[in-house]
């Protein structure tokens, strides 16, 4: 018996009814916005010591933008959710930020640059240079993602009823059905348990469904691979066309927009840092991301030389 398998049998988990349960819309939705979130993660090494290089990007990622100061508690540089406020020479330059953590939550003068000097209390670093967050597009690729999951695993099971769906005229003959579909859906030969049944009417199915199968499976990876070109990763996607390549490659300027565009927000950002706070913040993109040093220097290890790495 495996390691899984006891753990299965230690927490009382019922394979069967578990599937079941982590087939719907609502666990296929928590499932992909936690992945999806995570390839998030993964597209920036940051040093930000003392900070936790993954407390400022789940900031930047979530809200747009990221506030960085000392928490009067314990004297050291923090990361902070917050809020811009105040009114400015400029919609986008707030001259406050209100900052706040599970223990301290303040209103704080901004820190633009040295003519602020030790008046400026707080540095906010943008997601993008419009302050975009990142979570919003996930939800939405998350949604679709959900959605065509349910709809490739009910394709699938609909196939395993060759007559069409039974319809129930009764209580009973509803519960003697429901019985029949767990077993249907967990691959099992079932039996209706009331023999008054026979000869009940049923709406029809569609069950040639193995080419509805494969177009779901594609609809999947080309939405998977539109969310990844959305942050800025470049893919290669399984399809009949032959222009896989060159699709690809005409891709390469829309894809080096969308990530430099936030690379360059948090260079600025963590440049204030270390003028505001006598840090040494840098920031940088993945190693398996980085198109533009994939074309200046074509020896360098890249996955497939595609720039992107399976851990993405």
């Amino acid at each position: 018996m495996g390691y899984l398998q006891t753990y299965l049998d230690m927490t009382d988990i019922n394979i069967a009814d578990y599937a079941r349960e982590s087939t719907t819309y609502s666990a296929f939705y928590f499932h992909w916005r936690d992945q999806l979130f995570a390839r998030c993660m993964r597209l920036f090494e940051d040093v930000t010591d003392p900070v936790p290089p993954e407390e400022v990007e789940i900031r930047l990622f979530i809200q747009g933008h990221c506030g960085v100061s000392i928490h009067p508690k314990d004297g050291e540089l923090t990361a902070f959710f917050g809020l811009p406020s105040g009114v400015g020479k400029y919609r986008d330059r707030k001259p406050f930020y209100s900052v706040r953590c599970p223990n301290y939550s303040k209103v704080l003068p901004v820190y633009y640059s040295a003519k602020d000097g030790k008046a400026g209390k707080v540095v906010v670093i943008k997601n993008d240079h419009l302050m975009n967050p990142l979570y919003d597009l996930v939800h939405h690729y998350a949604c679709l993602l959900a959605h065509v999951e349910v709809t490739l695993v009910h394709t699938a099971v609909i196939a395993r009823v060759p007559n069409g769906i039974p319809v129930a005229a009764s209580e009973i003959q509803k519960q003697s059905f429901g019985e029949f579909f767990k077993k249907l859906f967990n691959g099992k030969f079932g039996f209706v348990s009331d023999i008054g049944q026979m000869g009940v009417e049923t709406i029809g199915a569609h069950t040639n469904v193995t080419q509805g199968l494969e177009e779901t499976w594609n609809v999947r990876e080309r939405i998977l691979a539109s969310f990844l070109a959305d942050i800025g990763i470049k893919t290669g996607i399984n399809k009949r066309s032959n222009s896989v390549s060159d699709e690809i490659n005409a891709d390469t300027p829309s894809l080096l927009v969308n990530i430099n565009d936030m690379l360059k927000a948090r260079e600025e950002g963590f440049a204030l840092v270390n003028e505001r706070f006598k840090t040494n913040w840098t920031t940088k993109i993945n190693k398996n991301l980085d198109y533009i040093n994939m074309f200046t220097n074509p020896d360098a290890d890249f996955v497939g030389n595609m720039g992107v790495n399976n851990e993405i």
